[in-house]
Parts: structure tokens; sequence; C-alpha cells
């Protein structure tokens, strides 16, 4: 079984700052929401002979530039005292916080011996501040493996996603880092009244050879794919 050490936490921002004064308002079934959170994990194999934490700064650089797409994850959530859209996210670059570790042996023997609470190493996750503005509403969590492989936690408040929402989030990810630039995402802004202007309109999926496999006692889900 693989030990999993922490690195370190930074905040991740969007390559493109959004445009001042950018609100958007959440709906009542997504205030619903308000003491849920989402948790996946996707597991990667890498290239051989890969040097470590390569691939962590190639995470860490595409995100970047996929969020400049997502101005609603790097934003922070404020109270509204009157009326009825008690929640608001104030999309102001903000960020997103990441954590990066690094864990023994390889992603291989690590799915051979893992269940839930050893999986929930792999996904940070913050409790809400007081102070609303420090506190980041998405989280990303990069761990490599010493012999190959990489896990990517990401965990998010339900209040601004669900799981398909997150999903796509993730899906633009990869295809900014199997390309290098962003590809075909406009503003997600365009419908303040549903999660659905979250998500970004995209063309025909990149990675078309994907092993999905369903593990019902994990988190969500795992998928062990090839990360080059």
């Amino acid at each position: 079984m693989a030990d999993i050490s922490f690195i370190c936490r930074r905040t991740v921002v969007s390559t493109k700052p959004i445009q001042p004064g950018k609100r958007h308002p959440l709906s009542a079934l997504d205030r619903a929401m308000e003491h849920s959170r989402i948790r996946i994990v996707c597991y990667y194999r890498t290239p051989p002979k890969r040097e470590m934490g390569e691939a962590t700064k190639r995470l860490r650089e595409s995100i970047s530039v996929m969020l400049s797409g997502f101005p609603m994850v790097t934003g922070r959530l404020e109270r509204k005292e009157e009326g009825e859209e008690y929640w608001v996210v104030k999309c102001n670059d903000a960020g997103v916080r990441m954590v990066e570790a690094r864990g023994k042996g390889s992603v291989e023997e690590w799915l051979k011996s893992v269940d839930r609470e050893k999986e929930l190493q792999l996904v940070h996750w913050e409790d809400m501040f007081q102070k609303m503005y420090f506190w980041s509403t998405f989280y990303v969590q990069l761990t490599e493996f010493e012999e190959g492989g990489v896990a990517i936690g990401f965990s998010c408040t339900h209040l601004l996603a669900d799981p398909i929402c997150a999903t796509m989030i993730i899906k633009a990810w990869a295809n900014t880092s199997l390309l290098g630039e962003q590809i075909h995402i406009n503003p997600p802004l365009s419908n303040s009244n549903s999660n659905s202007s979250l998500i970004p309109p995209t063309t025909t999926p990149l990675i078309n050879t994907i092993n999905h496999n369903a593990y019902a006692h994990l988190i969500n889900h795992w998928a062990v794919l090839d990360l080059y």
C-alpha cells in the first residue's frame, strides 16, 4: 500500500482575468445542497522514466488555462441578507486551492488495496470559513506516485456544481492538458438561473479511449487512464 505525504498547498488562478463586477446568483435548488459536497478521484498512468514532479508541473500550468473559462470556479461566495438570493458567487479571480502530494509505490499497487478511508487521503477539503472571501469553493489535489501514476482528487461544494458539472470541468482540464491550450470555451455566465451556466459548450470529445469501470464502495468512481 502506498503512503501519502503532502508537499505544499497553493492557490491557482486563471491566466485571463474576468471583467470586474461579475456576480452569479444561485437558485433555490442550488441553495438546498448547501451542506453537501462532491468528491471525485481520477487515476492516470504516466510514461516510464518520467521525472518525479513533471506531471504535477504540467497539470498545474494547464489548469490555469482551463480556469479562464470557468470564472465561477475561481470566485468566492457572498451572503445576501435580503431577498431570495441568499448566496451569490462573486467572480473575482480569487483562485482554486491546490494541494500537491507524493505517494509511495505505483498507482496500480494503490488500487489493489485501496478502500474509501484510504482514498479520502487523495481528496483535499476545507470546511467553510466564517470569512467567506478566504474560502475556496473548489479544491484540487495532485498526488504523484514514485513508481508511476498520478491521482487527481477534485472536490467542491454542491452549491456550485453537481457531478455532471464537475465531470465537465475535469474534461475541459484534460483537453487543455492534451492540446496545450484552451479550446471552444465561451464565458459560462449566459444563464444565471441554473448550474448549466457553469458548463461551457464543447465540441466532439477529444478523449475516445477511456477505461471507466465503476467501483461502488469508493468515493464516486475510479478510472485508470494514460497521461502523456
